[in-house]
C-alpha cells in the first residue's frame, strides 16, 4: 500500500459554496470518510450537511459553508505537516482478523436483537472497530463507561445521552423512559464501551433496557466484564444477564493475521522490520502500541526514503520504552 497523497489542496473561500462543495467531496472520497464521520469531525448536523453537499439546503448555506472551510482548514494543515514531516498516512481503523470477529459480534447483536459480549484484548481495537461500525451502520449508539458511573443514575444518564434524548431527565426512572423511548422500534444497537466501570445494579439497569426495547446491546470491556456478568460467587443473581447473552467474543493476543494486516498497510517489507513488529504487538500494548510506533518512526525517514525499514521502527521503540 503506497502512502497516501500529501499534496496540499487549495481552501476555497466559504463564499464559494460550489467550490467548496466539490473540494469537501474529493476531501471525503481521498480520505474513505463518510458523512457521519465528517458530521462529527465539522460539528455540523448530519441532515444539514447532507442537504448541503447536496445543494438543497434551504437554510443560511453561508454558515454551513463557513464551518466546512474552517474544518478544510483544519486538514489541510495536518496534511501540510504530515508532508513537512514525511508522516506516512494510514487509516484509523484496518480489517484485522480481530477488528473483523468484532465487526460479526456486533452485526449479530444489532440484526438480531440481541446481547453481544466482547471482553478482554486490550489495545487490540475495540474501541476503533466499534466507531467504523457505528459510521457504517444507522441507529447504532456509544456509551463509554467511566470510574465517575458508580450508579444506575449516572450509568442511564451516560447512555441517555449517547442515544439522544431531547432532554436528560433526573432520576432513574425517568431517564430510563426516556431511553427507552428513542431507541424502541429503530432495529438499533446500545455499544456499552468499558462495561467494566458498571457496578453490579448498573449491568442488570442496562439488561433491562435490552428487555423492554428489543434493542441489540453489545458490553464490550476487558476481561473483568466476563467475570462481572457471570457474577463469580453471585452466579444467580446474575443468571437474568448472562442467559440472555447471544454471543461472546473473547479477545487475547493479537493474531499473526493483524500483525500482517497492519504491516502491509505500512508498507513494511523488511523481513527484520516485519519480525520486530509481531514482537512490538506481543507487549502491553498490542496493536495500539504497534501503530503508535509506526506513527513515531515514520517521522524519521529522511529526504526520498519512502518505506519504514527495522532500523526506523527500532529507534522509535527504543524512544517509547521498549528494548533497544
Amino acid at each position: 500500500m503506497e502512502a497516501v497523497n500529501t499534496e496540499v489542496t487549495p481552501v476555497p473561500e466559504h463564499t464559494d459554496e460550489a467550490a467548496l462543495r466539490e473540494a469537501v467531496r474529493k476531501e471525503m472520497h481521498r480520505a474513505g470518510m463518510s458523512q457521519a464521520r465528517l458530521a462529527k469531525e465539522s460539528g455540523i448536523h448530519q441532515s444539514r450537511l447532507n442537504l448541503w453537499l447536496g445543494g438543497k439546503y434551504s437554510g443560511n448555506g453561508q454558515n454551513v459553508a463557513q464551518e466546512l472551510a474552517r474544518w478544510f482548514r483544519a486538514v489541510t494543515e495536518r496534511r501540510e505537516q504530515a508532508a513537512a514531516g514525511r508522516l506516512i498516512e494510514t487509516p484509523e481503523w484496518l480489517p484485522t482478523p480481530t477488528a473483523n470477529a468484532i465487526m460479526n459480534a456486533l452485526r449479530y447483536a444489532q440484526n438480531a436483537g440481541d446481547i453481544a459480549l466482547i471482553y478482554g484484548g486490550a489495545g487490540v481495537g475495540k474501541t476503533f472497530t466499534a466507531r467504523r461500525y457505528q459510521e457504517d451502520r444507522p441507529c447504532v449508539w456509544i456509551a463509554t463507561m467511566t470510574p465517575a458511573m458508580n450508579s444506575i443514575s449516572a450509568c442511564l444518564t451516560r447512555i441517555a445521552l449517547a442515544v439522544g434524548t431531547p432532554e436528560i431527565p433526573r432520576g432513574a426512572a425517568r431517564a430510563e423512559n426516556a431511553i427507552i423511548a428513542a431507541v424502541e422500534g429503530r432495529n438499533g444497537l446500545l455499544i456499552v464501551d468499558e462495561a467494566q466501570f458498571l457496578p453490579p445494579a448498573g449491568l442488570d439497569a442496562v439488561r433491562s433496557l435490552h428487555d423492554a426495547s428489543g434493542m441489540g446491546l453489545c458490553f464490550m470491556g476487558n476481561e473483568t466484564v466476563y467475570t462481572q456478568i457471570t457474577g463469580g460467587s453471585r452466579k444467580a443473581h446474575f443468571a437474568q444477564i448472562f442467559s440472555r447473552v447471544g454471543i461472546k467474543t473473547r479477545l487475547t493476543n493479537p493474531t499473526i493475521g493483524d500483525v500482517e494486516t497492519i504491516v502491509q498497510a505500512w508498507n513494511i517489507t523488511d523481513a527484520k522490520g516485519k519480525s520486530l513488529c509481531a514482537e512490538i504487538a506481543r507487549q502491553a500494548g498490542a496493536l495500539r502500541g504497534l501503530t503508535k510506533v509506526l506513527r513515531l518512526a515514520s517521522m524519521m525517514l529522511s529526504e526520498g526514503e519512502k518505506a519504514l525499514e527495522f532500523l526506523h521502527i527500532q529507534t522509535a521503540w527504543a524512544q517509547l520504552g521498549g528494548a533497544a
